[in-house]
């Protein structure tokens, strides 16, 4: 089958087509004609090797890690639930990707897709959407209380932006002027980035929490942005909570500043049951999704590239 992926670590000249085996569906997992995938930016940390040390890799591997099709075989120990020619979502088993004709999706995530969602925004639901509604699961804001989003205008900043106006907060986006309509058309205040940007937050008022997808100086100044205390606080995940603390920074950027700040990484669960209230709020257009582009299998390189020079908003998909 045809894969876009890469034999070793490196940049964007390490990437192309490949010609490899097809994979198999082993214990649990779903073997499927992928429909669409998406880019996102932890794909070109992986190709790159900067996850070398958490990211499973078997050469070669294609690009990606969620995808939407068709299923084709099961693992043995698929989860009950699942049938050959049903189409489904979810998240790549560890060292495949999904960059390909063909993948392997984990049990646990297969999620159906709702006759009402494309494969497109179903792909677009593992990795983005997933990433900011376990950051607001852990944030647990009440409606009204204001969120800020720190690098708002990418994939994971324009679900959490989503999400979060769906659940009734107040939300605050940081960005640059080019994500001005992403962030204002989901819903949320558009605050620009850039020298003075603190400044122009604290004219808003004091946000309950930040949602961190930026890390370094940014996330300190965001961090500083917060009342010593929030009114009516906000839960933080059950180690938080079994401690009598309040998390009120979560991070996808930088988890060891936002710890040392007070708050913590972003505790993923990649379940089915989770993803499926997420593809249900999608497919009743309770939360849009912001796609920027999408491209044919054959572009895949440019898909990357968009997301690489950092400059694309919302997510990308491509179809295969």
């Amino acid at each position: 089958m045809r894969i876009f992926g890469f034999t070793e670590y490196g940049g964007p000249q390490v990437a192309g087509f490949l010609d490899v085996p097809a994979p198999q569906a082993e214990g649990d997992g779903v073997l499927i004609d992928v429909e669409a995938t998406t880019v996102n930016p932890g794909d070109i940390k992986v190709r790159s090797g900067q996850r070398q040390k958490s990211f499973p890799v078997r050469f070669p591997m294609a690009m990606g890690r969620e995808a939407a099709g068709t299923i084709r075989a099961l693992g043995p120990n698929a989860p009950a639930g699942l049938e050959v020619g049903q189409r489904v979502f979810g998240s790549a088993a560890p060292g495949i990707g999904t960059f390909a004709e063909q993948t392997v999706l984990t049990g646990a995530s297969a999620t159906p897709v709702p006759e009402e969602l494309s494969a497109g925004r179903a792909a677009s639901i593992p990795v983005a959407f997933g990433t900011a509604h376990d950051a607001l699961n852990q944030l647990r804001l009440r409606p009204g209380q204001p969120l800020l989003v720190l690098g708002a205008g990418g994939g994971v900043g324009s679900s959490a932006l989503s999400l979060a106006k769906a659940a009734g907060l107040t939300v605050w986006g940081v960005g640059s002027a080019g994500k001005h309509d992403v962030i204002t058309r989901l819903g949320a205040q558009h605050v620009e980035s850039g020298p003075g940007w603190a400044d122009r937050v604290r004219q808003l008022g004091t946000p309950a929490a930040v949602l961190d997808l930026v890390g370094g100086e940014v996330l300190r100044e965001g961090a500083q942005l917060l009342a010593d205390e929030a009114p009516g606080g906000c839960a933080g995940d059950a180690a938080g909570e079994a401690a009598g603390q309040r998390v009120r920074i979560v991070s996808a950027a930088d988890p060891a500043l936002a710890k040392e700040l007070g708050g913590s990484g972003i505790v993923r669960h990649r379940r089915r049951e989770v993803f499926a209230r997420i593809a249900q709020l999608l497919a009743a257009s309770a939360a849009p999704t912001w796609v920027s582009a999408r491209y044919r299998f054959a572009d895949a390189a440019q898909a990357v590239a968009d997301v690489e020079d950092g400059h694309a908003a919302g997510k990308i998909i491509i179809r295969i």
